[in-house]
């Protein structure tokens, strides 16, 4: 009968903490992946802005280019 005490004891000063300790982690491991997510998708949203950049600089790029050639032909 003397271990009925103890393994109460023990389940309040161990058991309690380690279940609501154990709660807390795993919710701080779904907030850290959320967050995670949350800078891929800024990661790929920034690529997409690069790609943009860099398609309307070739674009500006394009049509210097174009009006050189225009201007070399009404040359001769």
């Amino acid at each position: 009968m003397e271990t009925v005490p103890i393994i109460a004891i023990l389940s309040i000063f161990i058991g309690a903490p380690a279940i609501v300790f154990g709660f807390i982690l795993l919710a701080r491991r779904g907030r850290n992946e959320v967050e995670l997510a949350q800078y891929r998708l800024r990661t790929a949203e920034l690529e997409v802005q690069k790609e943009q950049l860099r398609l309307e600089g070739m674009r500006e790029e394009n049509r210097k280019l174009d009006r050189i050639i225009e201007h070399r032909i009404e040359m001769p």
